[in-house]
């Protein structure tokens, strides 16, 4: 009974930030406990209940969310104005007991309070509509991360696979795509980012209006205005910029089209197997860098076949599971 009270003590001066650092010590040798850890979630769940107040004085759960993420951090945690103090309070427990807080508190992980997902399947394209207005288009065999409600000062969503974004305009937040080791970042404009992680290449398009594009492991920005687009290559460091001429050519997926101008038989396959959910394997690989032009829009996954593997002067076979390119 004394060490619950005495817990109870600590974590009151704590959250009330008139905790001094030997009392902070303290309370966190006492949490190692497991029986310790439930009488920590209790308190949190009944100051919640006081309406975030202690001793008269407002709760600064941002103070402890920063605090524990200095404290611990393996654990990641994303943080949102909604519940930011369950966020926090996961960390802190996570010290020594975050098994317990994820047990009893599943429903309030950061992952599935804060994130919804949204994923196209095979040979499918799937329409989703942002909280702020925006709308995406995800192409299939491709997902994206985003949160129920933006907060603060940026809209951010993460993207793998393909997508072509209508972004709405709210020059007060920026709205940035993170797509593998590349952030894209934008007011309100419309562009397509193709990022596949079984592709060697990934590529940020404009149509409209302008849009800025960085590699996370450069501090180098690129920008772009419309018909241009960013390619990042497997290993490189900078961005290769061109231009486009063909507008309908960028987002023929999102209608059921399929345009290539002088694409490499390596997209080919992807963006072919992507539209009739089929895998497609080269073998043959002196040949996935040759190219061809074409435009297909009813034709069957046979008859595309067809034509491609004639005009890049290969074949290909079906096995149990997917097409093979030799």
């Amino acid at each position: 009974m004394e060490e619950k009270n005495r817990i109870s003590l600590l974590f009151s001066k704590y959250v009330a930030n008139e905790a001094n650092k030997a009392e902070v010590s303290e309370l966190l040798e006492l949490i190692k406990d497991e029986d310790s850890g439930l009488e920590l979630n209790a308190e949190m769940e009944e100051l919640w209940n006081r309406k975030n107040t202690v001793n008269g004085n407002e709760v600064d759960w941002d103070r402890i969310y920063k605090i524990a993420v200095a404290s611990e951090p393996q654990i990641k945690v994303v943080k949102t104005y909604r519940r930011v103090w369950l966020s926090a309070a996961a960390m802190l427990i996570g010290l020594c007991s975050v098994a317990i807080w994820l047990n009893t508190n599943k429903k309030f992980t950061a992952d599935t309070e804060s994130y919804v997902r949204g994923s196209a399947g095979a040979g499918k394209t799937l329409i989703v509509y942002l909280s702020d207005g925006t709308k995406v288009t995800l192409n299939s065999g491709s997902e994206l991360r985003y949160p129920e409600t933006f907060n603060g000062s940026k809209r951010e969503v993460y993207l793998n696979g393909e997508a072509y974004f209508e972004v709405a305009h709210h020059p007060e937040k920026s709205f940035l795509v993170h797509s593998g080791k590349v952030v894209t970042s934008v007011l309100g404009t419309s562009f397509n980012v193709m990022a596949y992680p079984e592709m060697s290449k990934m590529s940020v398009t404009v149509l409209t209006g302008k849009v800025a594009v960085k590699n996370t492991s450069s501090s180098k920005l690129v920008t772009l205005l419309p018909l241009q687009r960013a390619s990042l290559s497997s290993g490189k460091e900078a961005f290769a910029v061109d231009s486009v001429k063909d507008v309908a050519e960028m987002i023929a997926w999102s209608k059921g089209e399929l345009i290539f101008n002088n694409a490499t038989l390596e997209e080919i396959a992807l963006k072919v197997g992507n539209r009739y959910g089929i895998n497609i394997n080269i073998i043959n690989q002196h040949k996935k860098q040759s190219r061809i032009t074409g435009t297909f829009n009813k034709q069957s996954f046979i008859e595309i076949m067809n034509a491609v593997t004639h005009l890049t002067e290969t074949n290909y076979r079906q096995t149990e599971d997917n097409y093979i390119i030799y």
